[in-house]
């Protein structure tokens, strides 16, 4: 482990999270609120322990897997743990575990929440949630990248821990420009929401901008109580649909759509699976509500809704999905799984994985009906490396082990089944909601703080894709 790298890195990682407390801190002056230390201790905090570890560049910054994974999973952590200071100081959350979990939440874009009452909060504290959404959607590692006035070496492997899916891609030869340009699409898909949701449906300004980081890093932090169903606005509902589609989808498409490559986006098979599923539950779904709401239009607009919101891991609520048939519910606890495409901001297994499994799964069949036969599993038309086949398999495997182990630790609450199993299931697939008494109109206020930090590490470790976590409790990454 090159520790002086791993150190110069963390250092540039706090100082980026510690100007980013400007952010709120603008709001708690524009609107006048009291919660200017909130900010500003933590701000200072980072920015000093930046200084301190990135004041002098080693002469050797070789950052291989192992140094991009630890930095990876020590950030997060870290910048949960200061992102929790505000809401701990500005006495929103008076336990500091609980605002860990809160922050944890934000970070990796889960969308949990042990707050019962919202809208009594200041407006900077509210901010603050959702953007750190926004933070933690396309990473902070990756803004790090973009940001930078000059790549460091071996930057790939920072980002490759960081990015979602199955293996990290580049949209142009060098990293640090792929991080830009994949940064300036989400930053202009965000501002594009606010603006769409300010000027046609006569929204607050404030509210435009929280529901729109709050979406693009398909979290699901919402200003109001009652989340999105407190506009009262179906017109407010079809936007969000169509901006939670788009996030849920791969950054990289967008950036072919714009040099014109829009033969490759059209044969892209993840995107059309991504497509089919979506359209498959909402239809299922809305025969199955049919009965409740009695109306097509409503039931096509709530099941369509909420399937975008679980699949794209946004977790936003307009209705209590726990008052569904069981069926519909099952259906949606499926699409928690599956999450949304490799390279955006949802969470779950991811599309692809899934699509690979599937895949996986048709080839040993043929291979046992025709042994002597040479399968080849195929991603658009390419042959899937085998290191790659590899890695998704061990990721379903640890990520079985980890869904097993923390249901059984989170049972000893001895709250209900539903509730023990779709809590963890939400927050290790990054999804928010889930079912019974963490459903739509619940929360995991009532939970222990040994299960709030167990949901903790679910969170960080689903945003994470498992590994940069795990790696820091192996005693190996220490070494030399």
């Amino acid at each position: 482990m090159n520790f002086k790298a791993v150190n110069f890195v963390l250092g540039k990682i706090f100082m980026i999270v510690g100007v980013l407390f400007a952010l709120p801190l603008a709001v708690a002056l524009y609107y006048s609120e009291q919660e200017l230390k909130s900010f500003l201790i933590p701000a200072v905090l980072m920015l000093a322990i930046g200084v301190a570890l990135s004041i002098k560049k080693p002469q050797k910054m070789q950052i291989y897997t192992r140094e991009g994974l630890f930095i990876c999973g020590a950030a997060w952590i870290v910048m949960s743990a200061f992102g929790a200071l505000p809401l701990f100081i500005s006495g929103a959350i008076p336990n500091y575990v609980d605002a860990f979990f809160e922050a944890c939440s934000g970070f990796s874009t889960t969308g949990a929440t042990v707050i019962t009452e919202i809208e009594i909060l200041p407006k900077s504290i509210l901010f603050w949630r959702s953007f750190m959404h926004w933070i933690g959607g396309m990473g902070i590692l990756s803004f790090m990248i973009a940001v930078l006035p000059k790549g460091e070496e071996h930057t790939m492997y920072v980002m490759k821990a960081e990015v979602p899916g199955p293996k990290a891609g580049k949209v142009v030869s060098k990293i640090q420009n792929s991080a830009r340009i994949l940064y300036l699409i989400y930053i202009f898909i965000t501002l594009f929401e606010a603006f769409i949701l300010f000027v046609f449906t006569k929204m607050r300004l404030y509210d435009a901008v929280t529901t729109a980081l709050s979406t693009a890093g398909t979290g699901g932090f919402s200003v109001l109580n009652d989340s999105i169903l407190g506009y009262h606005s179906a017109k407010v509902e079809w936007i969000i649909i169509v901006f939670m589609f788009l996030f849920g989808t791969n950054f990289n498409l967008y950036f072919l759509l714009l040099v014109r490559k829009f033969k490759l986006v059209l044969k892209d098979e993840e995107f059309w699976i991504y497509v089919l599923m979506n359209i498959g539950a909402i239809a299922l779904i809305t025969v199955n509500i049919l009965p409740i709401y009695g109306n097509l239009s409503d039931s096509i607009r709530n099941a369509t809704f909420n399937v975008n919101a679980i699949m794209s891991t946004t977790g936003f609520c307009t209705v209590d999905f726990n008052t569904w048939n069981t069926f519909s519910k099952c259906i949606l606890l499926g699409m928690m799984f599956v999450g949304g495409c490799v390279g955006s901001t949802g969470g779950g297994i991811k599309v692809t994985r899934i699509m690979l499994y599937f895949k996986q799964t048709l080839a040993q069949i043929r291979k046992t009906l025709r042994p002597r036969s040479v399968t080849k599993i195929r991603m658009n038309k390419n042959v899937v490396d085998e290191e790659i086949v590899h890695g998704v398999n061990t990721y379903l495997v640890v990520f079985c082990v980890l869904l097993i182990g923390s249901t059984l630790l989170i049972s000893i609450n001895g709250f209900d089944f539903s509730t023990t199993l779709s809590s963890v299931i939400s927050c290790l697939n990054n999804v928010g909601p889930g079912l019974e008494m963490v459903g739509p109109t619940g929360n995991y206020a009532d939970f222990s703080i040994f299960s709030k930090l167990v949901f903790c590490f679910d969170m960080l470790a689903g945003r994470l894709e498992l590994f940069p976590i795990l790696i820091l409790f192996n005693p190996n990454t220490y070494k030399k």
